[in-house]
């Protein structure tokens, strides 16, 4: 009984380590290629322009240039 029980566990171990995934190669990338946030038809692929644009947008949430508080 306890060998044909040590003999279920080793074969359990055993069949345990078949089931690893090999890592050895790098899968390629599948999905679509990214493009710049600048390129659209806003921008025009001018990043000068969308960096400023991002500048002015975080400015509009600083509360503390929206109530005038930074001019005195």
């Amino acid at each position: 009984m306890k060998a044909s029980a040590l003999m279920m566990a080793a074969a359990a171990l055993a069949l345990a380590a078949c089931h690893e995934i090999p890592q050895d190669k790098a899968k390629p990338y599948a999905g679509k290629e990214d493009v710049k946030p600048y390129a659209g038809d806003l921008f025009k692929g001018d990043k000068q322009k969308f960096e400023m644009a991002l500048v002015e947008r975080a400015d509009h949430s600083n509360e503390y240039l929206r109530t005038g508080a930074a001019k005195k």
